[in-house]
């Protein structure tokens, strides 16, 4: 029997958590086993919920599908960047932010650079918070630390969002990628079978139909606005529900 486990409303409480109600209502509805611990009865298990910040909170029950190793694989960029390297924006990354990084962003030819860490940017602050020179480098890192993010800075070429405004979210689950349309570009085609080596049973991949932007674990990825839970939870079923 498979079941998805969802974070709970409250420590240790019964309920699913409100973010995920109708997924997993959807889900129930599809003949899912859902809850927001595991089930004695569930042979296999699907963690979704909240971005784990620390490798030691991924749920350690052998029966889920998902490892904290491939957790991490599609979350962190400096470590899915080398299986798509050429298919995304060129990236360099360092330990620190510091000249050394202003150094190497003109000497690549670069009049600005993305900047994220691991598996956040500051865009969500405000618009062009992760870019340099907008902003300095020096309070990006106190904002990365601010907000707990650890590990290397990814720093990436610039595009400007106008050429990313086609982007769309792409879902592989157990190798066969997924979208409401059924129309999927050959570089994201071309993403999944060198992402294929992580052996992660469920990813997104975001990408326009020229580059690869990012790729997310599916732990933690959301559905986007244009993928409907029923629809999420029909994937679910055919890849996994038996």
């Amino acid at each position: 029997m498979f079941q998805i486990v969802y974070p709970p409303s409250t420590p240790a409480g019964p309920a699913v958590h409100p973010r995920f109600a109708e997924e997993a209502m959807a889900l129930r509805a599809a003949g899912l086993l859902v809850g927001s611990a595991p089930l004695e009865i569930a042979t296999r298990l699907m963690y979704k919920g909240f971005n784990l910040k620390r490798p030691e909170d991924y749920p350690t029950d052998p029966r889920y599908i998902g490892t904290v190793e491939t957790y991490r694989a599609c979350q962190e960029i400096s470590r899915y960047y080398p299986y798509i390297e050429g298919l995304t924006m060129e990236t360099f990354f360092v330990d620190e932010l510091n000249d050394s990084v202003i150094a190497e962003v003109r000497r690549r030819g670069w009049s600005e650079a993305f900047i994220k860490r691991e598996v956040m940017a500051l865009e969500h602050i405000e618009e062009g918070k992760s870019v340099w020179p907008r902003t300095s480098l020096d309070t990006m890192t106190a904002k990365f630390d601010e907000f707990g993010v650890h590990g290397q800075f990814a720093i990436r070429k610039y595009m400007d969002p106008a050429l990313l405004s086609d982007e769309k979210r792409y879902w592989v689950l157990n190798g066969r990628i997924y979208r409401r349309d059924n129309i999927v570009p050959d570089i994201v085609k071309q993403a999944v079978e060198r992402l294929s080596r992580i052996g992660s049973l469920y990813y997104t991949v975001d990408a326009t139909p020229d580059i690869v932007v990012e790729v997310n674990s599916g732990e933690s990825s959301d559905r986007h606005a244009e993928n409907s839970a029923e629809l999420f939870a029909s994937w679910i079923k055919k890849e996994f529900g038996t």
